[in-house]
């Protein structure tokens, strides 16, 4: 051996082989690393894309989409530098499935992708799916709105009838989904609300149990407007009269449309509000049946009232007269220990004319009316005190503030022996319960007058 490396020759040849070796060993690891990126000195790597979602390509015009996935999964594998450049390419990217010009029906499809490098090794999963294409149908129904949270408004604040506006929408679905559809629903929350508001809500389709559809809808939300109104009651109206109709004229009735009023404010002011008062009629100057408009007042401390104006409606007729004979005076305000007297009534009772429309007469009895001398503030002695009658509304009294003669007497000059009591001259008083012995006793303290003279003298003291 030692011979051999003395020889040139061999020490060449054996330059050579080394050479030639060095050589091949080299090409094979070029020729590898070419196999795996392409770029000597690039590793390979892998990439998984979750939930890429699935395009589906189709005439939807005509067509619903129904029964198909909405994700898939995507595997990239490739040199690690391409795998890096994809991401920045991702936009580009897509997986889908074309069904433009199929018809309606189930159709089993392979998923495609487009956008990605081509040294980029794409896997799917799953691979093919089913996709199921349905005719397109449309239907309007009405649009309902719930109310939510309405027990949380403030105290007296009510909600009213919401409108919306559409009130319909267009629902478009595949047939079989169409027939599912019970409505159309949006819903509106209106805690803390205390004024009317409107706001865009997304409407809602559901079935007959109430489950949300999946539906397109158009437009896909209206808008809601929910009033709002602050405590509220009803409140009665009253209306007043002043003067007197022209002669002949009376009063059939007086209404008023409507007869009642909505009024708004706090729930503490609107407890104590009971009627509100309108400006008096003016009887005076009417002249015949009368309508007219007036507005309503809005009470102190609140906010308003609706209506704002109303109508009073005055309906008159002719004048007719009746008369109660035997009215008993009624005397009020008597003072302690005074004794009355009415030298010029018979048995303290007068012939009460009342005048009114006869509708009015129908409707009015005896007891209506009362005829009364008030003799608060005074003494003993003799007075002619003004009568007022009180009755009802539209009624005219004749003898309104006609004087009545009155004798006022201090008891003791009631002590002497009392005379027969023939019972005509009882009179009613509010004052004394002890009326059956007074126009006897008082007969016994005044000069008596033949009874042609004091028939006279009350003949005298009417005209």
């Amino acid at each position: 051996m030692d011979k051999l490396f003395n020889k040139s020759w061999f020490i060449k040849l054996a330059s050579i082989v080394i050479a030639v070796l060095l050589f091949l060993m080299v090409n094979i690891e070029n020729q590898q690393m070419n196999q795996a990126g392409g770029i000597p000195g690039v590793t390979e790597g892998e990439r998984v894309l979750e939930e890429v979602p699935l395009n589906i390509y189709y005439d939807e015009e005509r067509f619903v989409l129904t029964d198909a996935p909405e994700t898939v999964q995507v595997f990239l594998r490739g040199p690690q530098n391409v795998l890096t450049y994809s991401q920045v390419t991702q936009t580009q990217q897509e997986v889908f499935i074309d069904l433009r010009g199929r018809e309606a029906g189930v159709h089993y499809e392979r998923i495609q992708h487009s956008g990605f490098p081509n040294d980029v090794r794409v896997s799917i999963v799953p691979l093919t799916v089913d996709v199921t294409l349905q005719e397109r149908m449309t239907s309007s129904v009405p649009v309902e709105v719930n109310l939510e949270n309405e027990e949380d408004l403030a105290e007296g604040y009510m909600t009213g009838e919401p409108e919306t506006e559409p009130s319909t929408v267009d629902i478009t679905a595949a047939e079989g989904v169409l027939d599912q559809i019970a409505g159309a629903s949006v819903n509106v929350d209106v805690s803390g609300r205390e004024e009317t508001f409107t706001e865009s809500v997304e409407v809602v389709v559901y079935d007959s149990s109430g489950n949300a559809l999946e539906a397109e809808t158009n437009p896909p939300a209206v808008d809601v407007t929910v009033p709002i109104t602050s405590p509220n009651k009803e409140v009665p109206l009253r209306i007043g009269r002043t003067g007197d109709p022209p002669e002949g004229t009376a009063i059939s009735s007086i209404t008023l449309e409507p007869p009642a009023v909505q009024v708004f404010g706090p729930v503490t002011e609107l407890n104590e509000l009971s009627v509100i008062d309108l400006e008096d009629v003016d009887l005076s100057e009417l002249d015949g049946d009368t309508s007219y408009e007036t507005t309503v007042p809005v009470p102190e401390g609140m906010e308003q009232v609706e209506p704002e104006e109303v109508t009073v409606n005055v309906d008159t007729t002719g004048e007719e007269e009746r008369e109660y004979s035997g009215f008993p005076v009624t005397v009020t305000g008597v003072a302690s220990g005074l004794d009355v007297e009415f030298p010029a009534l018979v048995n303290g009772e007068i012939d009460l004319q009342i005048q009114a429309g006869q509708s009015v007469l129908d409707r009015v009895s005896r007891s209506d009316f009362e005829a009364v001398l008030d003799l608060t503030d005074y003494g003993a002695g003799a007075y002619n005190v003004p009568l007022e009658i009180r009755g009802p509304q539209d009624v005219r009294f004749p003898q309104q503030g006609m004087e009545v003669s009155v004798v006022l007497l201090n008891g003791e000059a009631l002590n002497e022996p009392e005379t027969e009591d023939t019972g005509d001259n009882d009179v009613q008083t509010n004052d004394t319960n002890d009326t059956n012995e007074t126009n006897e006793a008082s007969s016994e303290n005044i000069d008596e007058e033949p009874a042609e003279e004091s028939q006279e003298n009350e003949d005298s003291e009417e005209e």
